[in-house]
């Protein structure tokens, strides 16, 4: 198993501002690899998140409610989790929580002293460590002088880059950890200074306490922190510390975020959790921390469409669109859509120009600064901008504009692989919000955009993905989203759709000469997966052998008028990225490792080509004849010939796969028990592993 998710509780009794700190630091850390995902107590006990997480963490705020909420079948399926090979975080409350006794300030109004079920750290959790918590405030904050024992880190030497052993690091409320006699399964990894006093005594010093321990439980880890170690400076607001013992708390973070970040870094290290490298340099400026990525303009250009009169009709719609004066500048024209103020302009030409000058970009385009977070004060969200620029086939944009993706590469193949509607025009932006949301939500520029549009990006700072999921695409992933619309036909289901899409995907690849064998299959309904080699120095703690793993996936929005579906393909497709799991081009150069062949990689320029022509190609079959011609392609490719499924709204009983329906996509078991009675499947809407949980309906 390939875990792809960082759950994060959200849950009763969590502190507001501790989980939005834990968020942003987590998708900074990890959030190139692993789908930061927040998740309650009703999916902890009914979905099957166990199957793709990589960590689960349990932030701080109160234990009391954590146990009235999770105690009993939560707690056996997290303990299960763990001890089959998971990873568990406890952060404050959540290390008292995971430790076999609570003793939080006992003898007191705030007591809160006994037993816990998880008990991944043997002995207590026993706090405060300092006096003066409390609940509504930052009156008991400190920035603690912690020592780290880098000998317990199972990380490369280089990661510390010399940093001093003595780190400080933000402490409010959390305990210190008590082993039991005789416990040999935790680690500590770092004590506080010696300052610590017991909360059963505070004339009694505590010498050097642990502060952080690593636990061995089973196949699994769990790391408990009485600190909050995931706590960066820029979060805190100075008017929060106010004692004599934390008015310069954050000058003394400031000064040491950067081996702070590196403790963190070793800590998820340690856990063989992969971190993202940038996250560990030294500037402790905000910008290194938590400054979101500056989106950039999105660039149109034709692609397949020819013809000067059709490429001057769609830039002259598109430019009447932008009915307002923006405040830039006299050329700057808005739409004022439903969800942004679109800023439209017209690229400039000439060999090696910029099409949009540098200062009109960042007058439009400011950064999102990401400030302290209040847990009584709103932030308001003020309404985005972005810019497009409508380029003619004579100003395509550079790599000076376009670094990560060749756009001239890119038009040159979509030419040279012929289809007729399918990536007719190419958008592409290096950083966007979301390649789907920005058509989805501005209707009026999704009403003038030409069929077949294709929307790229790089990086998307909140792509979507199934339910709550996020799509995790580091670079070398193509992100897309491509504008199909679609009329209503009795023989060519729009549910069918994403069908035709995730087909497209596989069959443009293995129908490439001499890529036939390549192990691409299809994950039914709509995922993409490739035979996964683990790599030397993978965090894939459950498998070592190679198994396929998730590669790509498509969400499709639709919306209908006038008897036509307008529909949004967004695809995820891993191309030239090994990480999170494996990618496109990483599984030809294992085929050839493995047969001696010399197949080229595939750039990702050239596969937006590929996987748009092959769509069309389908597509008009689709249209003509339905979804029935395509099944012996699908089953040719997908994973579940002959798998054997559990039917969870019918005792468990047992069935096995048969094929889906050419009609609507569900899936058709046969049951074992009673081989005449077939079943239709369709998922019951769990975030996590459409195959779990399925809802059955009896067709015959």
């Amino acid at each position: 198993m390939v875990g792809l998710n960082v759950l994060v509780y959200s849950g009763p009794g969590v502190s507001l501002n501790g989980h939005a700190y834990l968020l942003r630091t987590l998708r900074q850390f990890l959030g190139h690899r692993y789908a930061i995902i927040p998740i309650g107590p009703e999916a902890l006990r009914k979905e099957p998140w166990e199957s793709k997480a990589a960590l689960l963490v349990i932030p701080g705020g109160r234990d009391l409610p954590y146990m009235a909420e999770m105690n009993g079948e939560i707690n056996r399926r997290i303990k299960t989790w763990v001890q089959a090979g998971g990873r568990f975080l406890g952060i404050c409350a959540g290390g008292y929580y995971a430790s076999a006794r609570c003793e939080f300030e006992p003898g007191t109004d705030k007591a809160v002293v006994g037993d816990r079920e998880l008990a991944f750290f043997g002995g207590a959790c026993v706090g405060c460590a300092y006096p003066g918590f409390d609940y509504k405030s930052e009156e008991g904050a400190r920035a603690v002088e912690a020592t780290v024992d880098r000998g317990a880190f199972n990380v490369p030497g280089s990661l510390w880059k010399g940093d001093p052993v003595a780190v400080r690091i933000h402490y409010n409320g959390g305990g210190f950890f008590v082993p039991d006699e005789g416990n040999s399964d935790a680690t500590v990894l770092v004590r506080y200074p010696s300052d610590v006093t017991s909360p059963h005594d505070r004339a009694k010093r505590v010498d050097s306490p642990a502060a952080v321990v690593s636990c061995k439980v089973g196949r699994g880890t769990a790391v408990l922190s009485g600190l909050h170690i995931e706590y960066a400076w820029d979060f805190l607001a100075p008017s929060s510390y106010t004692q004599s013992y934390n008015r310069g708390l954050i000058a003394l973070m400031r000064n040491h975020d950067a081996y702070r970040r590196r403790l963190l870094g070793a800590i998820f290290t340690h856990m063989k959790i992969s971190v993202n490298p940038e996250a560990l340099g030294d500037s402790p400026d905000p910008a290194h921390s938590m400054r979101v990525p500056t989106i950039t303009p999105t660039f149109m250009v034709p692609a397949r469409v020819s013809g000067v009169a059709a490429i001057s009709s769609a830039m002259y719609a598109l430019n009447n669109l932008a009915a307002h004066r923006g405040d830039c500048g006299a050329a700057d024209m808005v739409l004022r859509d439903t969800a942004e103020d679109i800023h439209i302009v017209t690229a400039a030409t000439g060999a090696g120009a910029r099409r949009v000058s540098v200062e009109y970009q960042n007058a439009v385009l400011q950064p999102d600064d990401i400030g302290p977070v209040s847990a009584t004060e709103a932030m308001p969200e003020s309404r985005k901008h972005s810019v497009l620029v409508l380029c003619t086939p004579d100003s395509v944009p550079g790599t000076n504009e376009a670094p990560r993706f060749d756009m001239h590469a890119a038009v040159k193949y979509m030419q040279a692989i012929k289809a007729h509607t399918a990536g007719s025009w190419l958008m592409y932006s290096d950083t966007t919000r979301s390649t789907q949301t920005f058509l989805e939500r501005n209707q009026r520029l999704l009403a003038q955009l030409p069929d077949g549009t294709v929307n790229v990006a790089t990086v998307q700072l909140a792509g979507r993905g199934r339910g709550r999921n996020t799509w995790v695409a580091p670079v070398g992933c193509l992100q897309f989203t491509m504008l199909i619309r679609h009329p209503t036909l009795k023989q060519a289901p729009v549910v069918m759709m994403q069908y035709v899409m995730s087909l497209a995907i596989v069959e443009a690849v293995k129908t490439l000469p001499g890529y036939e064998h390549l192990p691409l299959r299809l994950k039914w309904p709509n995922d993409v997966h490739a035979l996964h080699t683990r790599a030397a120095d993978s965090d894939d703690s459950f498998d070592a052998e190679p198994a396929y793993a998730k590669v790509g996936g498509i969400l499709v929005n639709s919306s209908y008028k006038s008897g036509e579906y307008t529909l949004l393909f967004g695809c995820g497709i891993n191309v030239a990225n090994r990480l999170p799991t494996t990618s496109i081009n990483s599984v030809i150069r294992d085929y050839n490792d493995a047969h001696g062949t010399r197949l080229d990689t595939i750039p990702l320029e050239k596969a937006l080509a590929l996987f748009t022509a092959k769509f069309e190609e389908l597509y008009r079959q689709f249209l003509a004849f339905g979804f029935e011609p395509l099944l012996e392609a699908y089953y040719r490719n997908w994973l579940h010939s002959d798998q054997v499924v559990t039917l969870a709204d019918r005792s468990y009983e047992k069935a096995r796969v048969v094929g889906i329906s050419a009609a609507d996509g569900q899936l058709q078991v046969r049951s074992l028990n009673s081989p005449h009675t077939v079943y239709s499947l369709q998922p019951d809407g769990n975030s996590f592993d459409m195959l779990r949980g399925l809802i059955s309906r009896k067709i015959n």
